[in-house]
């Protein structure tokens, strides 16, 4: 059969405006006609698989991307994709080993063009992403697979936070589980888990903690979204003991940022149950063991860059 040589180049989220380029050289050396580029990044922020391949994708479409299994689902669908390899090649060819994405029933609707996939970044954020590539990597795969399950926060009820700490000799190691539960039958997701080890003074180990069960639902750009967090009652007082305006601290100051960025945010004393209680366990067991599940914390160079923007 022969191929349309005239396309519309769509781009995934994780290919830059460089990549982009160098791929419409590439396909020109090869008799394509570029009629119009489609910068995901840009033009649909945040949004969904299973939207892209619905809304954009069709058989005047050319997909790039560096996403291994979306790349395999839209061949996979008979429409046209080409993965960016970690050396810059493009890849036209299926990917063995690579799963393709599930369909949900549930997710199935094309949404307005001017839908808002996610809630706008907050100027915040910027100053609470991790520093290293792997771990903004991390951060960005986290979010992409939230996304994808609920086919976009339009389908997203409620977050749960769940905070405890545990001490570890003069530090304090920090852990937060996240689950989220969906407005229309989409089952609910375990989304993220975090123990980071912190050096800090015994005294902040309660503020701490609660900025950092804040901070996490903003790094993964869910502020939008009626957010509850469930802290550990036996370890922990509640955030109106911990924070009160007769000691402004460093901690008291950023809390006041982060709140005021969600929505709709509540905390709750947890005593029991099964989301408290799983999470006091592992912390007991990275307690005991050296895991490379502990990342290091920077809550007081996140305070500094917070506060400074603010003089």
């Amino acid at each position: 059969m022969k191929k349309n040589r005239n396309y519309i180049l769509i781009a995934d989220e994780g290919v830059s405006r460089e990549i982009s380029y160098q791929f419409r050289t590439f396909l020109q050396k090869q008799g394509y006609v570029h009629r119009a580029t489609c910068m995901i990044a840009t033009e649909h922020s945040g949004m969904p698989d299973g939207q892209i391949i619905r809304q954009l994708l069709n058989p005047g479409t050319i997909f790039l991307t560096t996403d291994r299994p979306l790349h395999n689902t839209v061949l996979s669908r008979s429409l046209t994709s080409y993965y960016v390899s970690h050396d810059g090649h493009f890849i036209s060819a299926k990917l063995k080993g690579i799963r393709t994405l599930p369909q949900n029933p549930r997710c199935a609707s094309v949404l307005p063009e001017n839908h808002l996939y996610h809630a706008p970044p907050p100027n915040i954020r910027a100053y609470l992403l991790p520093l290293s590539e792997r771990s903004l990597k991390k951060l960005r795969t986290k979010r992409r697979r939230i996304r994808n399950h609920f086919d976009g926060d339009a389908h997203i009820e409620t977050l749960a936070v769940t905070v405890s700490w545990k001490a570890i000799g003069s530090k304090t190691l920090i852990g937060l589980r996240l689950r989220i539960t969906s407005n229309s039958g989409i089952p609910a997701l375990d989304a993220s888990e975090l123990y980071v080890l912190e050096n800090i003074l015994p005294v902040h180990r309660n503020q701490v903690a609660v900025n950092y069960a804040l901070m996490l639902p903003i790094q993964l750009m869910l502020h939008g979204i009626t957010t509850r967090i469930y802290y550990d009652a036996p370890t922990m007082a509640s955030p109106t003991e911990i924070f009160h305006q007769s000691e402004i601290t460093p901690g008291f100051k950023l809390f006041t940022e982060l709140s005021r960025v969600f929505s709709h945010v509540e905390f709750c004393p947890s005593v029991k149950g099964r989301f408290i209680e799983p999470l006091r366990k592992k912390l007991m067991q990275l307690v005991a063991a050296n895991s490379n599940e502990i990342v290091e914390g920077n809550i007081e160079e996140i305070e500094r860059n917070v506060f400074k923007t603010r003089k």
